[in-house]
């Protein structure tokens, strides 16, 4: 009788687990349901340059896995933790893309001064970069990166920024542009680690 109950329950969390994984389409992330319907009723009264951004991320990655009134989000993307589309008019801030990475206290000042799109949630491990496109935040997520390890300074980070976009809008390619170039945040004592927040959860 024991074997026979022991064998149902395994039965039972076997199919559980298989509907999570359904759930998560594949992912590793829940889709909400309706997604695909809220989704497009939401952008349908955004500015073009937005609506045109979120329809582009739906065709390459699926529907989005959180949606609100003014931001659509899509977790796990280009080795990140969220990457959000806001409702822009100009196209100013319309693209977000947040990492864990734990920064220095010292540091958090100069990636401040660095670039203004960059934002640090040291209680999270969360930098964020936020400006008119993915490729843009790459190169800031990449030159944040380089500053906080000491790899350049705040003068030359801001330098090489404005050489990359320049280039850019030549139609050159880069790497930092492409992608972003590291896969761990900085070595930290466990102890250091704060988690507090929304920020870390989905």
């Amino acid at each position: 009788m024991k074997i026979d109950s022991r064998r149902a329950l395994g039965r039972f969390a076997m199919g559980i687990g298989l509907l999570a994984v359904t759930a998560m389409g594949g992912r590793g992330w829940p889709i909400l349901a309706g997604a695909a319907e809220n989704a497009e009723s939401i952008i349908a009264e955004w500015p073009e340059t937005s609506r045109l951004m979120v329809q582009a991320m739906i065709e390459k990655h699926g529907q989005p896995n959180r949606r609100g009134k003014d931001s659509l989000i899509w977790f796990g993307l280009y080795g990140g933790r969220r990457t959000v589309v806001h409702r822009s008019t100009s196209g100013a801030g319309m693209v977000e893309q947040m990492v864990l990475y734990r920064v220095p206290a010292k540091k958090i000042p100069l990636l401040e001064l660095f670039d203004k799109r960059i934002r640090v949630n040291p209680d999270a491990a969360v930098v964020s970069a936020r400006s008119e496109s993915l490729r843009t935040n790459f190169l800031l997520l990449n030159l944040a990166h380089e500053v906080a390890s000491g790899f350049k300074t705040v003068g030359q980070a801001q330098e090489f920024r404005d050489k990359e976009l320049r280039l850019a809008d030549a139609g050159k390619s880069s790497r930092y542009l492409d992608e972003l170039m590291f896969e761990k945040p900085l070595p930290v004592r466990r102890s250091a680690w704060t988690v507090s927040g929304g920020d870390y959860s989905p």
